[in-house]
């Protein structure tokens, strides 16, 4: 059983879930949530409490800094623990949004009078993009993106930045196309929030992308 104890990701408690609950308290989530037309039943019957996770997120059901609905759908089950773990990872979320702007503003150092500014001249493709903005490139380049990249080749790369996790992977390889594959890696990038613009372009860069990167708008 898993407490509140500790800070995880999202992603961490989906996972932890998933490995721990029993068959009939699966079966009653699935129940719970087709019974009220949340997601479509037909579409969670043979899916992992962790997917289902993931399509409510995407659904825009479990928004960063708010985890109530899985609270209630542990509640559900009589599982508190569960419940107390996703109303603390939620608290967490939300503090981090909430010291984000601070730590933005404590890092802005006063320009001294007569002090150059140096503005750096950067190319359309190696234009500094923020986390923010990192979803505003992918809309941009979705298609070409989507057609052009090659997952597997970014893995290793993801990997090892602290961007992607193993079962991460393992979800995105259970996508039956390339497409498919291309499309769940951009959808967890940007539902993420932790990988910037630089960063991706230059995990592009890293896994033999440069003809994607030459085309991103």
């Amino acid at each position: 059983m898993a407490g509140a104890e500790g800070r995880r990701t999202r992603q961490d408690l989906y996972l932890e879930i998933s490995r721990d609950l029993t068959d009939d308290e699966v079966e009653n989530i699935r129940s719970y949530i087709g019974g009220r037309k949340v997601l479509p039943a037909g579409t969670i019957q043979h899916a992992t409490t962790q997917q289902i996770f993931n399509k409510l997120e995407r659904k825009g059901v479990l928004k960063r800094g708010d985890l109530s609905f899985l609270a209630k759908l542990m509640e559900s089950i009589d599982r508190m623990d569960y419940a107390d773990a996703a109303n603390e990872t939620a608290k967490q979320e939300r503090e981090a949004l909430e010291e984000r702007p601070a730590k933005e503003n404590d890092s802005i150092e006063p320009i001294s009078p007569g002090a150059q500014i140096k503005v750096p001249t950067l190319s359309a493709a190696g234009k500094q993009r923020s986390a923010e903005d990192l979803e505003d490139l992918i809309k941009q380049n979705y298609p070409l993106l989507t057609k052009r990249l090659q997952v597997s080749d970014l893995f290793p790369h993801l990997i090892q930045k602290g961007l992607l996790q193993i079962h991460e992977k393992e979800d995105i390889n259970s996508k039956t196309t390339g497409q498919g594959k291309a499309e769940a890696l951009l959808d967890l990038l940007s539902r993420q929030g932790k990988c910037t613009g630089d960063e991706f372009v230059e995990i592009l860069r890293l896994g033999n992308h440069e003809h994607v990167v030459g085309q991103l708008k």
